[in-house]
This record gives structure tokens, sequence and C-alpha cells, in this order.
């Protein structure tokens, strides 16, 4: 009997472990706190990270990734990557512009049908003062940077309101959205 409970709590140390490794390495959970990345992910959901996604590739275009906020790096944002490194990024009509095409965006969140225009920074609720990011005119993103939106533009803090978001910043790739099960897809 002895040696049963050892080895039982052998296993129990073991999982324990494991499961926290993983978490802390490769897969971490998430829990989604506002409506910025509307339709596609809404308060209170929860999503998993790859935090090994960018080990051996890189950040493309229309990934949702997670990131520490370049402006209070205790706070963690999840957001869209919409301008890779040298793109330049602009507005046209409220449409987001990348290096001269207007970006297919099948995600922006819909007002009566009707996909939500994007505006500049000076336009939004609260903005007070324009920055080079905040895309009244032309912006081109740094090397080593992404340029980042929520789909829900109207409720977003992004980067047209602080700027890029540095590659040594992205803790990983959102692919899953788990919670609550009724919502549970890939991303």
């Amino acid at each position: 009997m002895k040696r049963r409970l050892l080895d039982l709590g052998l296993i129990v140390i073991v999982a324990l472990a494991a499961a926290l490794a993983v978490q802390a390495f490769i897969i971490k959970p998430y829990r989604i706190p506002s409506p910025s990345m509307a339709s596609t992910l809404v308060s209170g959901d929860r999503i998993l990270v790859n935090r090994l996604a960018y080990t051996f590739s890189g950040v493309s275009r229309g990934d949702v990734i997670v990131f520490t906020w370049p402006k209070d790096r205790k706070l963690v944002f999840v957001k869209r990557v919409i301008g890779l490194p040298g793109d330049v990024v602009s507005l046209r009509d409220g449409d987001v512009v990348v290096n001269g095409k207007r970006l297919s965006e099948p995600y922006v969140c819909k007002a009566d049908g009707k996909p939500e225009l994007t505006l500049c920074a000076d336009e939004l609720a609260g903005a007070t003062f324009a920055q080079p990011w905040g895309l009244q005119h032309a912006y081109k993103v740094p090397a080593g940077c992404f340029f980042v939106m929520g789909d829900n533009r109207m409720e977003s803090d992004d980067s047209r309101d602080w700027g890029v978001v540095p590659r040594h910043d992205v803790i990983g790739r959102a692919f899953m959205l788990y919670w609550p099960l009724g919502r549970l897809h890939l991303l």
C-alpha cells in the first residue's frame, strides 16, 4: 500500500511539473478582458497562445498575437498584426491600406452589416494629440516592429494610439479560443 501511494504521489508531481513547464514555455492560456477584438474575441473569452510559434517562423500579417504592452510591461495585450517591418500603413476612406493596397479585413467588427471604418488616432474619442503612428499620414513600420490593431476598431487601444510593438515584446500567437465551449474554434 505504501509503495502504491508513493507511486501515485510521484505521478502527480511529474504531471504537475509537466503541466507547469508546458504553460511556462509552450502553451499559455489568457482571458480576454475587453471588447477590443470583437467579434473575433469578446470579453470573457479564453484563448490558448503558442509561445513557440515564432521561434522557427516569422510573424505574419493577420496573426492574432499576445504581447507585453510597450507602455506598461506589467500589462499583456491581444491584437491583430496589420503591418510588418518595412510596411507602409495608411488609411483611405476608412479602409486600411498596406503598401498601397487596400487590406482585406473580413474580421473587422461590423455595424449594421458593414465593416466599421478605421479612423486615425485624432478622430478617436479621447485622443488629444497626433503621433506619426496615428495614421493621419502614411506610416512606415520600423525594422523589428509590428503595427497592430484590434478588430473592433472603435473600441481598440492599439498602435494608432501608442505606436508599434517591438519583436522582443511578442509573447506568442493566439491559436485557439477554447472557452466558452460554444465559441470553441481555431484562430
